[in-house]
């Protein structure tokens, strides 16, 4: 983390904005933290807005209320609805024949 001057920010903000690529930088007017400049990509952004839709939210909170009243769905359901083979069990042996590579 950096702390850079709002100043330095807006005489230098290319550079600034290439620094936060690699770590936060914290902007500071009259010596007392404004802002945070922090590289976001394609991904963050998306979940930026989603996170910041009260409409999202709220879709999610009532998701959440029904899965407290009502349960979850078991995977097999879903697996079942999707057809979607069951996984094996971890370590389960597979059914291939070892061979040897010495003659």
């Amino acid at each position: 983390m950096r702390i850079v001057p709002l100043n330095e920010v807006k005489n230098r903000l290319s550079r600034c904005l290439q620094l936060s690529r690699r770590e936060d930088i914290v902007v500071t007017k009259n010596g007392r933290p404004v802002a945070i400049l922090h590289a976001v990509t394609d991904e963050d952004l998306e979940d930026y807005f989603f996170e910041s839709d009260p409409r999202f939210m709220a879709r999610i909170e009532a998701l959440r209320r029904e899965f407290q009243r009502a349960g979850g769905t078991w995977l097999a359901d879903v697996r079942r609805e999707l057809r979607v083979p069951a996984s094996r069990p971890r370590g389960a042996a597979t059914h291939r024949r070892r061979t040897s590579l010495v003659a």
